[in-house]
């Protein structure tokens, strides 16, 4: 859980996904998870909040931007990106 005061929709409501969030923060198979999350593959599920999906998108974005560092972060234009202006000619 996080140690400020303030507590995701995620933490409140879902300690199991929070728990698996952990064992796989880092790794490739993180981005499954997250989309089996999103994607209703059983067609008997209730669905998340809005607020909830925003989380676990926002998850989903940042844990790729750690993944991948020399990629612009998510939303960034390509040009505005320290790391590429240099190729700009």
């Amino acid at each position: 859980m996080a140690s400020s005061d303030y507590i995701s929709n995620l933490e409140q409501n879902y300690p199991r996904i929070i728990s698996q969030l952990t064992m796989l923060w880092g790794h490739e198979g993180l981005r499954a998870y997250l989309s089996h999350l999103l994607i209703d593959d059983r067609g008997d599920r209730q669905g998340f909040t809005p607020t909830t999906m925003e989380e676990i998108m926002f998850l989903d974005s940042l844990h790729e931007d750690l993944l991948q560092p020399d990629l612009p972060p998510v939303g960034q234009k390509l040009w505005e990106n320290p790391l590429t202006k240099s190729l700009k000619a």
